[in-house]
């Protein structure tokens, strides 16, 4: 099953996902600590995560992956709360 993470975070949702059988295929995340975050942890070899495009959702061209992804996830931001 083929995903996209939206407003991934640290990855943890991401990372659920993935033990539940998607594979993300596209992780997008605006803040840098957690691009950081990703990059150190996600795009390892024993998760082998795609780099995170770091940036607006709103910004991603997701034409290429159109009729390609089954599953997608987010977790909108919740900062305020």
């Amino acid at each position: 099953m083929q995903s996209i993470e939206l407003f991934a975070g640290g990855g943890g949702l991401g990372l659920g996902a993935q033990l539940a059988g998607a594979v993300p295929q596209i992780i997008v995340e605006r803040d840098r600590w957690c691009c950081a975050t990703l990059r150190k942890n996600g795009t390892n070899e024993a998760l082998g995560w795609p780099e995170p495009f770091e940036g607006d959702i709103r910004s991603f061209d997701y034409n290429p992956h159109s009729g390609r992804i089954d599953l997608v996830t987010g977790g909108p931001p919740c900062q305020p709360f």
